[in-house]
């Protein structure tokens, strides 16, 4: 991979987080399009099938590439586990494994790769939930943990950690952003969500994020304070 994304700075993380969300929100309307233009078929046309099958060939090579990537690592990496369940080094592993699993297949073109990029975060969930609670204050554990469990679609108890997180290692920039996030996914829910993303947002400002992680979360901020 071109980045080290465990290692890769906090605002490339987060802007990862704005980008992920994106396209779970564009996932959702894509599948509302889907219902109402299909009433709409009239059935005078029907998709290419030559089109259709070589574009389903071409996303299946590039989930086995990326499959081909990360599989034998978990394996090695759950054998390792296997002998020592409770190491938290060993569950962080395999957890930010599964993760950027998941990212790799979610940031890829193929449809089936997006698909199959859920699976991935929901497995990442045990095993980081398991090195949170082994160490609580680690921030990278505790922010990778939140958003797996956002992109499993498990947005309320992503937000039930996320605030834990914020309690729990209150100066980590990061872990505010996350929550700000997940807050501005509840403003039509929540009358209260509007005020507190701001607020979240505003944290990790002052909690040291700076260049673009700042800048973004800025965004956020004009977006909810412009909004109606």
């Amino acid at each position: 991979m071109a980045i080290d994304k465990k290692n890769s700075p906090l605002w490339y993380r987060v802007v990862v987080w704005i980008v992920l969300i994106g396209v779970l929100v564009g996932m959702a309307a894509a599948g509302l399009f889907q219902v109402f233009s299909g009433g709409l078929n009239t059935g005078n046309s029907s998709p290419n099938s030559n089109s259709v099958s070589t574009q389903d060939a071409s996303d299946q090579t590039t989930v086995n590439a990326i499959n081909a990537q990360y599989q034998p690592l978990v394996t090695t990496q759950l054998t390792t586990l296997k002998s020592k369940p409770d190491d938290f080094d060993a569950n962080k592993n395999v957890a930010q494994t599964y993760f950027l699993w998941a990212q790799d297949l979610m940031n890829s073109t193929s449809v089936q790769a997006k698909a199959d990029a859920t699976a991935r975060y929901q497995e990442a969930v045990p095993y980081l939930k398991k090195a949170n609670s082994l160490k609580p204050t680690d921030a990278s554990v505790a922010n990778f943990y939140v958003q797996a469990l956002a992109y499993s679609s498990d947005q309320a108890q992503a937000l039930v950690v996320a605030r834990e997180v914020t309690k729990k290692i209150p100066a980590n920039a990061e872990a505010w952003a996350n929550l700000g996030y997940l807050l501005t996914m509840t403003t039509s829910s929540d009358k209260n969500a509007k005020t507190e993303a701001i607020a979240a947002f505003r944290t990790a400002i002052e909690k040291g994020a700076s260049g673009t992680l700042k800048t973004q979360i800025q965004q956020e901020i004009d977006k909810l304070n412009t909004a109606q």
